[in-house]
C-alpha cells in the first residue's frame, strides 16, 4: 500500500490520476490523523518484490510531481487469502 500526503483540495484529482495507472489496483481517500499520520490518499501497488513496488511508487511520485508533499510504502507482512461470498443452496 502506498500512502500519500497531498493537498486536500487536490485529493480527488490526484486520486483519479492514481486510479488510471496500470500499476494501481485500488485507490481511495482517507482522513489524516495529525500529527502521527499525514497521509490522505492510499493506492494499492503490487509487485513481485519490494524493489519492484518501490520502483513503481517512485514513478507515481514523479508523475504527481510537486503535488506530493510526502509518501511512503507499507509492505504486507503476510498474505491473507480472500474468498468470495458463498451461498448455500437449500
Amino acid at each position: 500500500m502506498s500512502v500519500w500526503d497531498v493537498p486536500d483540495a487536490a485529493v480527488r484529482e490526484l486520486g483519479q490520476t492514481h486510479r488510471a495507472l496500470e500499476d494501481v489496483t485500488h485507490c481511495y481517500h482517507r482522513p489524516r490523523h495529525l500529527p502521527q499520520w499525514p497521509y490522505n490518499l492510499f493506492a494499492m501497488v503490487h509487485g513481485r518484490d519490494r524493489a519492484e513496488v518501490q520502483m513503481k511508487v517512485a514513478r507515481i511520485a514523479e508523475l504527481l510531481g510537486d503535488a506530493v508533499r510526502s509518501h511512503d510504502v507499507l509492505f504486507s507482512t503476510r498474505i491473507l487469502k480472500k474468498t468470495g461470498l458463498r451461498l448455500l443452496a437449500e
